[in-house]
């Protein structure tokens, strides 16, 4: 009767043991955002008139749909960070830092995120599908259609798709994210330039 006794005050005691361990040795989880390009407002020239304009919706891949942030390893494999992940969800994050970077670029003092209000005019709809966004090989690669609407989004004015690849300065995740960063700045300065195009129309 001895032996089933002992048996089991040696498992709760390894039980212990790994308990313990884990608690011991786990890393802090580190959160990131996505941030906005820091710049003055860019002041109305020329003949450029104002411009009022709704961003979104932005579309994301499913794969991208989680607070993990996501490292590509070769062409059909993805890496999920166990203790390196956004502090938001990733398509708020890039639909707001996108407004952001384009009040900032445009002849506007009116850009406003989708769903807007049915009171809020808008003069163009951005639309944008992102089918990649993630660290690769060393960079962050983000790939993108995008379209350029009238506002009442009836009239399809422009459809494009981009590709940026900014090297990151290091191999941690902080040096991923600010290279996704960069990619979305510059993403934002081609859209502003489509935008400014229009307008001048």
């Amino acid at each position: 009767m001895r032996e089933p006794a002992m048996r089991s005050t040696f498992l709760t005691a390894s039980l212990g043991a790994l308990l313990l361990t884990g608690c011991g040795t786990s890393p802090d989880t580190r959160f990131y955002v996505l941030s906005a390009v820091q710049e003055p407002a860019r002041a109305l020239a020329g003949q450029e008139r104002e411009i009022a304009l709704g961003v979104g919706p932005v579309e994301l891949p499913e794969y991208l749909d989680r607070p993990q942030i996501v490292t590509r390893r070769g062409q059909n494999e993805l890496q999920l960070a166990e203790f390196d992940k956004w502090a938001e969800s990733l398509k708020d994050g890039v639909t707001q830092v996108l407004a952001e970077n384009l009040a900032t670029r445009l002849p506007s003092r009116k850009v406003v995120t989708y769903p807007w209000k049915r009171s809020a005019q808008v003069d163009y709809q951005l639309v944008v599908k992102v089918t990649r966004f993630e660290g690769s090989g060393g960079e962050a690669v983000l790939s993108v259609r995008w379209s350029v609407s009238s506002g009442d989004g009836k009239t399809e004015l422009l459809v494009r798709e981009s590709r940026y690849a900014e090297p990151a300065a290091g191999t941690d995740y902080r040096a991923t994210v600010a290279a996704m960063n960069r990619a979305l700045a510059r993403f934002s300065r081609d859209v502003a330039e489509a935008v400014r195009s229009l307008g001048r129309v």
